[in-house]
């Protein structure tokens, strides 16, 4: 017998072609961002919305789908319209341009099914009514239904307002798909036999597994604020006339690493998952592309203009607020590859010749031609096509590199999140080819055997391969999105850039390259004389600074007595009410106005070491002196014009005078410094000029003999003078440029003593900061080290004492050993941030708490030291929520520091308070110079002797991660005592 029969497809198949087939969930995304594309939207996002129940929403603008639509395309799977060519209507297009299609399986929707378990899909057509359906895709995992037995609740509806109605509704009917409905008896025997055979299944596999029909009917039951996650939407808000937008619930788990912050630690774990998202997501559309001009032939693709690109975006939503985690980013396109080190920009031809321009340590080497090393595949199954291609590089040490320190470390920082070689179709990425974990072109590869010859590195290169649908049909992606399918086309291109990739290094970037090894001195010369003359503008800047501060500080002192006198004759003056004296005091008061200036300090650099006490002593007597000279230029000025001593205009007059010839004197001082050093540098260059005119005649002039007594070849000779002349050539153009340079700078206004302070001041901050940083990961290791052993030593100790006898627990001695091991650990918890007796919990903490706390943990130290801490009744009443880890620390290192800074004598207060709604701790030490305030919370900034400078900092960042803040105050009503003073606000203030 001769039957024909058909396939018969279970649900389960919905499941392997979607979730299953997708790699993971910043892929899923990327699908889903791709079929906005197709549907002409011009912005798509990933809204994820921390809540009781998570929830994420992918949201677009596009043309949206009809009810029709909706059945005959969406839910149906490998539809034509995307095997096809078929045109998007124009009506529909939003007003862009065509756009070639980037999906090719119509699968791509199914992915959705990878980000969480249920998925509300609300659609909207240009004049058409909104559509929507609810899908569980648990449905589609149990293996013992066939596909035509489920069926999915869709409804249709006018206003916006609606659905909220009618999602009741649709769960309702989502739930018939676990036990049928009235009147199809066949679908329900056999929907309730197949939920039957997979719960048991999943209860032979484990028992303390929920069953999957129990897990559907609770999702059942969530109730959703559609409205509320729905409003950032522009078609939910009327902005917008069409779109799509799917709400999803029960969440993947890399999505919930967004939405678990906050309230615990973040894991190594959840912090990789967010950098595979952002650095996959953030390279979503081609940042490279610049006119149509530029791409392969067949290419359709939009031009990159602001009118065109897709716009998208990945929002995390918590209680703190809305945070865009990854975005489209300007100012990284063609330019950019180009301002790097190095770069190679230009086409493959479809017969695998590449044809662009290099450049080398930003010098242009011109248009390059390099032919492949093997034929490439000609057959059109196998063909390539022509391909774009863009490299730029940057050099890993900043000696080496052609570009400024500043942007060497902006680049560097950048690398991090978004290095790599990407592949892009139609201006779309292709995945997964751009991670690190991808080495599709054998980059990684090669750099095992030689990294200098190799050159070219995964961490820091910037760049993609520019294919097209119509130019390139043969590279096709794999089912799952996990890379291109492995057919003759992929094997090729792999190959021809491999290729590149290899003699480019070899011919003009890598170690063996002759170009690098004729560039790189020069960089490397240049990069080294700019931090030499850095170094000595930065020690010069530093001695004239110290020499101004020791040669005016006995003028200084002269000017204040001075000052102080005429204080104390104007005070008599006034006594005596002696008019014509008090005229008189005019040009005195004008003269203390110029010593003030005169006795200014030039710009501070920003470390002193030891000599910032002799500094500070300068200051501090500087600022006495203009306090006394302001008292007496205002009590001159306002008694001059109370007693009429001389008509307004007189004094105004005489004034105006006064200063006019100070400023001229002054001035006459300075052009006359300025000429004569300039004098005496123009005389000092011509004859150095002079000198160097001759140097290269000195050189090479022995070399006339030996080729004139034939011993030495004219090839080699000509060889000779041309490298004299470039050595001297360098060594002239070191020289004279950067004096050249600095002249304009001069000319052009430029504050050079200002710039070298900053400068000096930041990198001098810097070193020092890499250095600390250096000691410092030795102490962060120690104390993960310590965190994990104390950990396990106190569990041990705690379980060997509660196994002692009993009559030996209430002995004084077990009292103490026991109490002693508690001590330590509260101390070393400060350190090591960990919870020993479980994890830690946002409590109830109290004023009283911290109070009792604090004395527990200082004990005897505080009768020892004789300091006394002050808590206020206001103070220990306050109540609020918070954990424990994250405010005792903070008042532990604030004690410390007062304890440190406490004079050894008379009274020594610590006081806690609450003023104006926030907490204040003050003491009665010196207090903060004026000086260090602003410096007071940067991490490594320190006077204490051998002190580390991380306490005020980390104080500062563990109440910032609870969204309290901490300040330095110095004034009222805050300021209660002579000393320090700090005051720490709650972001949700005190409970009732």
């Amino acid at each position: 017998m001769n039957d024909a029969v058909a396939f018969q497809t279970r649900a389960r198949t919905i499941d392997h072609l979607g979730r299953e087939q997708i790699a993971d969930v910043p892929t899923a995304v990327s699908e889903l961002w791709k079929n906005a594309y197709d549907a002409y939207a011009r912005e798509v996002s990933l809204q994820i919305h921390s809540a009781k129940q998570p929830v994420a929403v992918v949201m677009d603008d596009g043309h949206g789908m009809t009810r029709k639509q909706f059945l005959e395309k969406w839910l149906v799977v490998g539809t034509e319209s995307k095997a096809g060519n078929d045109s998007v209507p124009e009506k529909l297009r939003n007003g862009l341009s065509e756009r070639p299609k980037q999906g090719q399986k119509g699968i791509g929707r199914l992915s959705v099914a990878a980000l969480g378990a249920t998925a509300l899909i609300v659609s909207k057509q240009e004049q058409e009514k909104f559509v929507a359906c609810l899908i569980d895709w648990r449905l589609f995992e149990n293996p013992y239904i066939l596909l035509q037995d489920i069926k999915l609740p869709v409804i249709e509806f006018s206003d916006a307002a609606d659905l909220a109605v009618l999602v009741p509704e649709m769960r309702n009917s989502l739930l018939e798909n676990l036990y049928g409905s009235d009147g199809d008896d066949g679908r329900a025997a056999r929907l309730s036999s197949a939920w039957r055979d997979y719960d048991r299944l999943i209860r032979e596999r484990d028992e303390t597994e929920q069953l999957p029909s129990a897990q559907i009917k609770l999702s059942a039951s969530y109730d959703l604020d559609i409205n509320k996650f729905l409003s950032s939407w522009s078609v939910w808000a009327g902005k917008k006339k069409t779109g799509t937008a799917v709400i999803i619930t029960e969440l993947n788990s890399a999505l919930l690493a967004w939405v678990a912050e906050g309230e615990e630690p973040n894991s190594d774990e959840i912090e990789s998952v967010k950098a595979s998202m952002i650095r996959t997501l953030s390279g979503f559309s081609d940042p490279y592309l610049q006119s149509d001009e530029s791409l392969p032939a067949g290419s359709s693709v939009a031009n990159d203009h602001d009118d065109e690109a897709l716009d998208y975006r990945v929002v995390v939503h918590s209680r703190s607020g809305s945070k865009v985690v990854v975005g489209r980013e300007e100012g990284f396109g063609l330019e950019y590859i180009q301002s790097l080190d190095h770069s190679l920009i230009g086409k493959v031809d479809e017969f695998g010749v590449f044809r662009g321009r290099v450049k080398v340590f930003g010098k242009d080497i011109g248009n390059v031609e390099i032919a492949p090393s093997h034929p490439i595949p000609t057959s059109n199954k196998d063909k390539v096509g022509c391909f774009l291609i863009c490299l730029g590089a940057f050099e890993p040490i900043a000696r080496s590199s052609s570009l400024s320190e500043a942007v060497h470390a902006k680049v560097l920082e950048r690398a991090e999140t978004h290095s790599g070689l990407n592949i892009y179709r139609d201006g779309l990425r292709v995945m997964p080819y751009g991670r690190p974990e991808s080495d599709f072109f054998k980059i990684e590869e090669r750099r095992q055997f030689h990294a200098g010859r190799e050159f070219w590195a995964s961490r820091r290169i910037f760049g993609r391969i520019g294919i097209t649908r119509a130019g390139n049909p043969n590279l096709r992606d794999k089912a799952g999105r996990e890379g291109l399918i492995d057919n003759g086309a992929s094997r090729a291109i792999q190959a021809l850039v491999v290729d590149l990739l290899k003699v480019t290094a070899r011919r003009y970037f890598g170690t063996d390259a002759p170009v690098r090894k004729e560039l790189l001195p020069g960089v490397e010369a240049e990069n080294d004389t700019a931090a030499k003359n850095a170094k000595q503008a930065r020690s010069g800047q530093l001695t004239n600074f110290k020499s101004a501060v020791k040669n005016q500080l006995p003028e200084l002192k002269v000017a204040f007595s001075k000052a102080k006198s005429i204080e104390i004759h104007l005070n008599s003056v006034l006594e005596e009410n002696e008019l014509d004296e008090l005229w008189k005091l005019s040009t005195v008061v004008s003269d203390l106005q110029n010593s003030r200036l005169e006795l200014r300090l030039p710009p501070k650099p920003k470390i002193l070491g030891k000599f910032e006490e002799r500094y500070r002593e300068y200051r501090d007597q500087y600022a006495a002196l203009v306090e006394v000279i302001e008292g007496v230029r205002l009590r001159w000025a306002s008694e001059t014009e109370r007693l009429k001593a001389k008509p307004a205009i007189d004094v105004v007059k005489s004034r105006l005078a006064s200063h006019q010839s100070a400023l001229s004197d002054q001035l006459s001082r300075w052009r006359k410094a300025i000429v004569d050093i300039l004098s005496s540098e123009q005389s000092r260059i011509i004859s150095s000029i002079q000198d160097d005119q001759k140097e290269y005649y000195k050189k090479v002039s022995p070399l006339l003999f030996e080729v004139e007594g034939g011993r030495v070849i004219l090839t080699v000779a000509l060889a000779e003078l041309d490298e004299a002349r470039q050595i001297l050539n360098d060594h002239f153009s070191s020289k004279y440029e950067s004096y050249k340079r600095s002249l304009q700078q001069l000319a052009s206004g430029v504050d050079l003593d200002g710039a070298f302070a900053y400068a000096g001041a930041r990198s001098e901050t810097l070193e020092g900061r890499l250095e600390k940083l250096q000691s410092l990961a030795q102490v962060g290791i120690s104390v993960e080290i310590l965190s994990h052993e104390l950990h396990v030593l106190d569990r041990r100790l705690q379980t060997s004492l509660d196994k002692l006898p009993s009559e030996i627990k209430t002995t004084k001695e077990f009292g103490e050993a026991n109490w002693a091991r508690q001590e330590l650990v509260e101390r070393l918890r400060f350190l090591s941030q960990m919870q020993v007796s479980g994890s830690d919990m946002r409590q109830r903490i109290t004023g009283s708490d911290i109070d009792e706390y604090l004395r527990a943990f200082f004990g005897s130290s505080l009768s020892e030291k004789n300091v006394c801490i002050k808590t206020s009744e206001s103070f220990k009443s306050v109540a609020f929520y918070e954990f424990p880890s994250r405010i005792f620390p903070v008042f532990i290192n604030l004690i410390n520091n007062s304890l440190y800074w406490l004079p050894a004598a008379g009274e020594r207060i610590i006081q806690i308070d609450v003023v104006e709604g926030a907490i204040v701790v003050c003491d009665s030490g010196p207090g903060i110079d004026p000086d260090d305030v602003n410096n007071l919370f940067e991490l490594f900034f320190t006077r204490r002797i051998r002190g580390r400078g991380v306490g005020l900092y980390l104080c500062r960042q563990t109440l910032a991660a609870g969204g309290h803040t901490i300040n330095y105050a110095d004034s009222k009503p805050w300021k209660q005592l002579s000393g320090a003073c700090f005051v720490i606000n709650l972001r949700n203030g005190f409970d009732a």
